[in-house]
């Protein structure tokens, strides 16, 4: 990108180098690729998802070795 002398980009910069990535075939790729990793934590963070169960068991080791 092309910045200015204060090391800021103009929103036309950011606009046009925008709008070649939404119409490249990288650009379409880190799309798919967004909604799946989207999808991916959608589901961990879902009743039984891996983040889940992991916080879960995190839970589980604190209070059996905290005492109160």
């Amino acid at each position: 990108m092309n910045e200015s002398e204060d090391e800021f980009v103009s929103a036309t910069e950011v606009k046009k180098r925008v709008r070649e990535l939404m119409d490249s075939k990288s650009g379409n790729w880190i799309r798919e690729r967004t909604l799946a990793m989207k999808d991916g934590a959608k589901a961990a963070l879902s009743e039984g998802g891996s983040s889940r169960v992991a916080l879960t068991k995190l839970e589980n080791t604190l209070e059996t070795h905290t005492p109160i």
